[in-house]
Parts: structure tokens; C-alpha cells; sequence
């Protein structure tokens, strides 16, 4: 018995004729025939997660974007070689650089291309999808594919319309990659209060940095807390930072603003999600502590599937802790979600009432939570992640 993805496959093919008129079967044949690839392309231990740009004029295309570079790389009279040639342009693609790959009449070209703005401004894929005046133009097309895991690909024409192709096993196996980062984001700065446009630009530079984690790192864990989050020992096994980073004090402030100073902060937090354990930011805006871990029971937790990473972010979401906002959680194969804490309704217990672990809140009245929940908040955590 043979069982293959032909509704993924025939889905793929139909989004490309109803979006891209005219495009080239041939070079559409060496892409479905690669894709396994692109979702798990590694190169000497180095993963990579390709952004394609299929259009049919690139210079019209981003005509309206004033910082973009584009570098030429190929010619060829048709799609032969687009195997060899995606090979050695791959890796160049990091860093927010999108593969192009432009159909002419008489010719294919490839080429790499970025917005050369700063990191508060929409990266290059996002400028496209958001320019309402490409829409118009009826003889340009585009369709952009991008790599989100070792199993998703997403694909997004000029006009909107979206596919996403999950190759994974698990039909519930979804990345929902705009809505849980817009959902973070808006947490980490929900007690910052300054003007709308200054609040806009900080949310687009945090946007481009989660999506940098994306490409970037293979596992995170980022907790959101309350300003005036004080830890009693549930975070305590880790680093706080003696003075807060804050984010939207490196560049709101126009006379001390520099583009240096903030690349190097953005690689510093990127650092820390990569780094072991948890990362906290408070809903200010400011990175408080990283390389923190919490107690974790695997029996309590064998409901979860996932690693100790995914455990931790559990444990974290059904402690129900008082000034604990949200979880946001990527695993190594590309899972990601934001998931909210809600804190337990009642008084927080006194001391002869807390179990042997620091780390746990137990929960008295379970009425209004979940059977899971009560199983995974009343018990002793022992395990470290």
C-alpha cells in the first residue's frame, strides 16, 4: 500500500495556476519535487528556512520599496538548472535575504534580494504583502513561499489569498505564526503608554525580532510578566538582570537613538531565547531575566507531548500565578503558540498550605477549570527543566 500527500501536492499546483497565470510547468515540477528538501535543508549541521519569491517582474514588484538591493545571480533560457541553482544560492538567504526567482518571456532569473531598512521597519516580504497598490496591477503576479518548520510551508499571493501546506502526520499540528505573535507582542507591551505611532513602531521592531527566533533559533521559551513582578522562588533558579532592558527606551528618544546600539540589543535577546532555559520580558517592554527553569513532573505532565522545553511552558501556563501574563513557546520543530495564564480566583495560600514546591500554586476551588488543569496544578513538580 502507497499513501503520499496528493491532496498537498494537487493543492500546491492548483494555488499557483489560479494566482501565477502562465506559470512555468516545468519549474513548477522542480519545485513540488524539492520541497521535501527546502523543509529540511541543512547544510554542514546549519539549518535553513528558505523564502522564495516567484514573480514575473521583480523591478515592479518592489518598485515602491526605496531601501531594497537586489543581486543578480543567473540567467537561463529555462527552468533546467533550478535545482543546481537554488543549491548555491540557499544559503546565502538568511538575515531577512529572499530568494527570487523572476519568469520571463524568454528567460528565468535568479537572484537574492532584501530591504535594507532597520530592524523598526517591515521586512521585505511583509513590505510586498502590504502594498494595496500591487493589487491593482493586473499583468504582475507573485506568489511567496515561505519555510516554517521541518513539516509547514506557507504560500501567499499578491492578492492575498493564502495556502498552507502541513505535512506532518498530526492533522492538528498547526502554525498559527501571525496570530500568536501579534497575541505576544501585544502582551509584552500592554502597560507601555506612549503615543499610537511610537507603539506601532516598537510592535513591528518586536514582530521583526520573534520572526528573526523563528528563523534563527531552534527552541525558545519566552515568559511575559507583570511590570511589578516580583519573584518569590518560582523563577529563581536563573538569572534576573540587576537593570532591565527596555526596548522602547533605545529608540523613542530621538536625540539618543542609534541603529548600532539596537541591532546589538536585538542580538543579545536573540542570544538569550537560544540559550538554555526561560527568558522573561515584563508587559513594559523590558527584558528581565533569562537562562531560567522551573520544576516540571514528567508523570504529571504525560498528557503533554514534546520534550522538557514544552513541559516547562505547561508547567509555567497551569501554575495560574498571580502577575504571570502568557507563554510564548517554539519548539525545535517548528510548534509555536502564545497561551495566556489565568490566574486562580482565589487569595493566594498561606505558607502551611503550599506543597513541598516552591514552584507550584496549589488550587483549592477547581469548579471552573478543566480536569487537566487540576491534575497538572494540584501535584508536586520535581523535575527540572
Amino acid at each position: 500500500t502507497k499513501i503520499i500527500f496528493d491532496e498537498a501536492r494537487n493543492g500546491l499546483v492548483e494555488f499557483f495556476n489560479h494566482e501565477f497565470k502562465g506559470f512555468d510547468n516545468l519549474l513548477l515540477q522542480h519545485f513540488l519535487n524539492r520541497i521535501n528538501d527546502f523543509l529540511n535543508y541543512d547544510e554542514e549541521g546549519q539549518r535553513y528556512k528558505p523564502k522564495f519569491i516567484f514573480t514575473n517582474d521583480i523591478d515592479k514588484l518592489t518598485k515602491n520599496i526605496d531601501t531594497i538591493y537586489k543581486l543578480p545571480l543567473y540567467e537561463d533560457e529555462n527552468a533546467s538548472y533550478f535545482d543546481s541553482r537554488i543549491k548555491t544560492i540557499i544559503a546565502l538567504a538568511t538575515n531577512d535575504w529572499g530568494i527570487y526567482v523572476e519568469l520571463k518571456e524568454d528567460k528565468i532569473n535568479y537572484g537574492i534580494c532584501k530591504a535594507l531598512n532597520s530592524i523598526k521597519d517591515k521586512d521585505l516580504l511583509s513590505l510586498i504583502e502590504s502594498d494595496e497598490s500591487l493589487k491593482e496591477k493586473e499583468k504582475l503576479y507573485c506568489v511567496i513561499a515561505r519555510v516554517m518548520s521541518f513539516y509547514l510551508m506557507t504560500l501567499t499571493s499578491l492578492r492575498g489569498n493564502k495556502l498552507t501546506l502541513n505535512f506532518s502526520l498530526d492533522p492538528n499540528k498547526q502554525f498559527r505564526d501571525e496570530t500568536n505573535i501579534d497575541l505576544f507582542v501585544d502582551a509584552t507591551f500592554s502597560k507601555l503608554r506612549t503615543t499610537k505611532q511610537k507603539l506601532n513602531v516598537i510592535k513591528t521592531m518586536y514582530t521583526n525580532i520573534i520572526k528573526k527566533v523563528i528563523n534563527e533559533v531552534n527552541g525558545a521559551i519566552c515568559v511575559v510578566v507583570d511590570k511589578e513582578y516580583k519573584d518569590t522562588g518560582f523563577f529563581s533558579d536563573g538569572i534576573w538582570l540587576k537593570e532591565p532592558i527596555s526596548f522602547n527606551k533605545l529608540f523613542t528618544n530621538s536625540k539618543s537613538y542609534s541603529e548600532e546600539k539596537l541591532q546589538a540589543f536585538v542580538q543579545l535577546f536573540v542570544a538569550m531565547l537560544q540559550f538554555d532555559g526561560i527568558t522573561i520580558v515584563d508587559n513594559f517592554g523590558r527584558i528581565r531575566a533569562y537562562n531560567i527553569f522551573v520544576e516540571t513532573d514528567i508523570k504529571k505532565l504525560k498528557n503533554i507531548v514534546g520534550g522538557a522545553r514544552k513541559r516547562a511552558a505547561y508547567t509555567i501556563i497551569n501554575s495560574r500565578r498571580k502577575h504571570i501574563i502568557g507563554v510564548y513557546f517554539q519548539s525545535h520543530e517548528g510548534e509555536i503558540f502564545y497561551e495566556p495564564v489565568k490566574c486562580s480566583a482565589k487569595k493566594k495560600p498561606t505558607a502551611s498550605n503550599v506543597l513541598n514546591s516552591p514552584a507550584v500554586t496549589p488550587v483549592t476551588n477547581t469548579s471552573n477549570i478543566s480536569n487537566e488543569e487540576q491534575f497538572l496544578t494540584e501535584n508536586q513538580i520535581t523535575n527540572k527543566f
